[in-house]
C-alpha cells in the first residue's frame, strides 16, 4: 500500500472506525429495536449482547444497534463486498439510519452456531484473503477505514490522564500502567510498517460464528488499515494469560494465515499495549462512587504482580 493509497484513507474518513462509542442509553436502545423490528414484521425481541452496540434476536433475524458514524447502508454494501472475496459474513436483510438520537439499526440473518469448535486454521485462511484480496478500493465508498493509531483507548497519554483526573487507582498502580505504555512507545511505528493491509480489527472468539458451513467472521465495526500483525494481536491476547482463552487457538489461527512479514516480539508489545488498553477501559466504566468493579481490581493487581497470576474474564 503506497503513500498515496494512505492519502486516500485520509481523504475517506477521519479515522474513526464505523463504531466508535458505545451506546450509553441501553433503554432507548432496545426501543429503537423494537420500533425496527415492528417495521420487519418480527416478533418479541431477545438481548444477546452488550457491548459497543446492543444486539438483539428474533428468529432468524440478529439486530444491532449502535451509534454508526456513517449510514448504516454501508454494511450492507461491505458485506456484499466481502462476500465476493470469499470472505464469509451474515447477510444484512435491512438498514435503518440513525434517528434523532443517533441510534441506526442494522438487521443480519441470524447463524445458527455448529456444535463443533471454531475452526481457527480456517479463520486464519479467511483473513489471509482479507489482507490480500481486498484494497481501499475494494471497501464502499463512506464506509469508513479507520487507522490503529487513531483509536481513541489506543491514546495512552490521554487515557492515563483521564485515570489520573479520576482519582481511581493510586500512586503506585497509575506509575505502573504509565511504564508500561512507556515501554510499548514503539507500536506506533510496528502497525504502520509496510505492507499496510485492510484489516478486520477485532477478530476474536466474540466475533466469529462456527456456522455449518464453517467460520462466519461478524463485527466489522473496527475495519482498519495497517500492518497485518493488527489482525494477530486479539486472538493472541485472548489465547495467552491473563486472559483465560486456547493457546491452540491462536497456534491454528497462525498455521492458517501463513507466513508473515513481522517477528513474534512485536506481536508481543502490541499483545501487552491490548492489555493495557483493557484495563483502562474497565476502570473508566467503574461507579460513579469510585468504588472499582471486581474484575477492575483483577486486573490492577495483574499489572502489581510479579507473576500472571490473576486471570481475568470478558465480564
Amino acid at each position: 500500500m503506497t503513500a498515496l493509497a494512505l492519502r486516500t484513507v485520509s481523504d475517506r474518513n477521519a479515522g474513526a472506525p464505523f463504531v466508535a462509542r458505545p451506546v450509553a442509553d441501553r433503554v432507548a436502545a432496545h426501543a429503537r429495536a423494537n420500533e425496527c423490528a415492528r417495521m420487519l414484521d418480527l416478533g418479541e425481541l431477545e438481548l444477546i449482547r452488550e457491548s459497543m452496540c446492543s444486539t438483539f434476536r428474533s428468529g432468524d433475524v440478529v439486530l444491532r444497534v449502535g451509534h454508526f458514524t456513517s449510514s448504516p447502508s454501508g454494511a450492507a454494501e461491505l458485506a456484499d463486498m466481502l462476500r465476493g472475496h470469499e470472505i464469509a459474513v451474515p447477510q444484512v436483510i435491512a438498514t435503518f439510519e440513525c434517528d434523532d438520537a443517533g441510534l441506526g439499526v442494522i438487521a443480519y440473518e441470524h447463524i445458527s452456531e455448529s456444535t463443533h469448535g471454531i475452526a481457527w486454521f480456517d479463520v486464519g485462511e479467511m483473513v489471509r484473503r482479507l489482507h490480500t484480496n481486498v484494497t481501499i478500493e475494494s471497501v464502499p465508498h463512506g464506509y469508513p477505514i479507520a487507522s490503529p493509531v487513531e483509536l481513541p483507548w489506543w491514546n495512552f497519554p490521554e487515557m492515563m490522564s483521564r485515570i489520573e483526573a479520576a482519582s481511581i487507582i493510586d500512586a503506585d498502580a497509575l506509575l505502573m500502567l504509565r511504564s508500561v505504555a512507556d515501554a510499548g512507545e514503539r507500536w506506533i511505528d510496528i502497525v504502520s510498517t509496510a505492507p499496510l493491509v485492510i484489516a478486520h480489527g477485532d477478530v476474536h472468539p466474540g466475533n466469529v460464528i462456527m456456522g455449518s458451513d464453517g467460520p462466519v467472521l461478524i463485527d466489522w465495526d473496527l475495519l482498519s488499515v495497517g500492518s497485518s500483525i493488527w489482525d494477530h494481536v486479539p486472538l493472541r491476547a485472548w489465547s495467552t494469560p491473563p486472559w483465560q482463552g486456547s493457546e491452540q487457538a491462536y497456534t491454528e489461527f497462525a498455521a492458517g494465515y501463513g507466513d508473515v512479514e513481522w517477528n513474534i516480539d512485536d506481536l508481543d508489545v502490541l499483545v501487552r499495549l491490548r492489555n493495557l488498553a483493557a484495563t483502562i477501559l474497565k476502570l473508566m466504566t467503574t461507579t460513579t462512587d469510585g468504588v472499582m468493579s471486581n474484575e477492575a481490581e483483577r486486573r490492577i493487581k495483574y499489572w502489581l504482580s510479579s507473576e500472571a497470576v490473576v486471570p481475568w474474564t470478558w465480564g
